[in-house]
């Protein structure tokens, strides 16, 4: 994918920030267009780094370990480091000499950081402090004494708040694969059919695509268990169950996911009272209608939440949906909530959601991600019915 690291250049200028030290996996995949297998894989700070100057000429350093670094190298919008690992790659001509290694000393990933910063002339250095710890944090003070380090991981938010052409239209890929995955495992719910029996021909359905895989934390829940969070057990479904499924899709080491929910009354009985499925979808129907740019996302939390309240006067909700990008958490800032400041803006991308939960009985999530358009907003998950057939 394309860097987006003029993005965060600019946030870093607006806040009289001098550079960054990138250390998340999703954010040097922002930053760069790209992942660092290792990094990525053990989530650990001190695996792999950029080094990014708010000077618009300057490209982003890319710190990995020595035997990632030939990878980077072939990427000219990125300038590649190394530092020196237990892996020990040779060349060629090493081999060939068979000799001893040299006695020299090994470089680790801070002494680069340093080395880089320097370089750039970064003085008021922006962490994210979301997600490194103590230890990597006490580690950068002592390279970097001179250094003033500053919290930028809500500026990072920020900018993944508005995506990219490009980031809208790998959400589209991903919600068309999910989509249909989820209208597929729809036909096997039924009377005695199990919750892992349903997320078992969700995941295949997705696996199928070659392009993601199921988000592990994906929900698919009967009866009691829809009131409460949890992964799919061998509960199967009784007449009269609601039946929820709340999930999504990752795109690996590109990291975008999703996240939308349908809710079923399976059977005949009706435990829970249809009207509140009714009421709530219908709240969220008139929300995402509303939807433009310029609409203050309180008053969007209003519209929906003041519809099922005229109805269920003990309805409470701290929130109706947020943003969502990278991970590897779902809902990320803004949210559609009462406080939010914010208000919608073209290319946002918007899980807009009405759930309605009863302790011991089960409950309902009426959700679907939408993209604001210039005019109003695209739904992109579009496929799965929200209702069964004579449901």
């Amino acid at each position: 994918m394309q860097s987006k690291a003029y993005k965060i250049k600019r946030l870093l200028k607006e806040n009289e920030i001098d550079g960054a030290i990138v250390s998340s996996p999703e954010n040097f995949h922002y930053v760069t267009g790209t992942y660092s297998h290792q990094h990525t894989v053990s989530r650990h700070p001190s695996y792999a780094a950029v080094v990014l100057s708010s000077e618009d000429d300057a490209k982003p350093a890319v710190i990995v370990m020595d035997f990632d670094k030939q990878r980077f190298e072939s990427m000219p919008h990125l300038a590649a480091n190394k530092y020196d690992t237990w892996v020990g790659v040779k060349t060629t001509d090493e081999i060939e000499r068979n000799t001893e290694p040299l006695k020299t000393e090994k470089s680790d990933i801070f002494a680069v950081i340093k080395r880089e910063a320097a370089a750039a002339g970064l003085k008021r250095i922006g962490l994210e402090l979301d997600f490194i710890g103590v230890a990597f944090y006490n580690k950068l003070r002592e390279s970097l004494p001179g250094a003033e380090f500053v919290d930028i991981s809500p500026l990072f938010i920020d900018a993944r708040s508005v995506k990219t052409d490009e980031e809208i239209e790998m959400f589209r890929k991903l919600t068309e694969i999910q989509d249909n995955a989820l209208s597929y495992a729809k036909d096997f719910i039924k009377v005695g059919a199990s919750e892992k029996e349903i997320a078992e021909a969700y995941r295949l359905k997705v696996a199928e695509s070659g392009f993601c895989l199921p988000s592990s934390w994906s929900m698919f829940r009967t009866g009691a268990n829809c009131s409460f969070l949890g992964l799919p057990t061998d509960a199967r479904i009784q007449n009269g169950d609601v039946f929820k499924y709340d999930g999504g899709v990752n795109a690996e080491f590109d990291f975008y996911t999703t996240d939308f929910s349908r809710s079923y009354l399976v059977g005949d009985k009706n435990k829970i009272p249809a009207g509140i499925k009714k009421r709530i979808y219908a709240a969220q129907r008139k929300m995402i209608g509303s939807i433009k740019p310029g609409l203050p996302l309180s008053e969007l939390f209003q519209t929906g939440f003041s519809y099922v309240k005229g109805k269920y006067k003990c309805y409470e909700r701290g929130h109706l949906g947020h943003s969502i990008s990278m991970g590897p958490q779902t809902a990320e800032a803004p949210y559609i909530s009462p406080a939010e400041t914010r208000a919608a803006e073209e290319g946002m991308v918007l899980c807009v959601e009405v759930p309605f939960y009863i302790r011991d009985l089960g409950g309902f999530n009426i959700e679907d991600m939408v993209v604001v358009t210039k005019d109003g907003c695209d739904v992109l998950t579009h496929r799965t019915p929200h209702f069964l057939p004579g449901e």
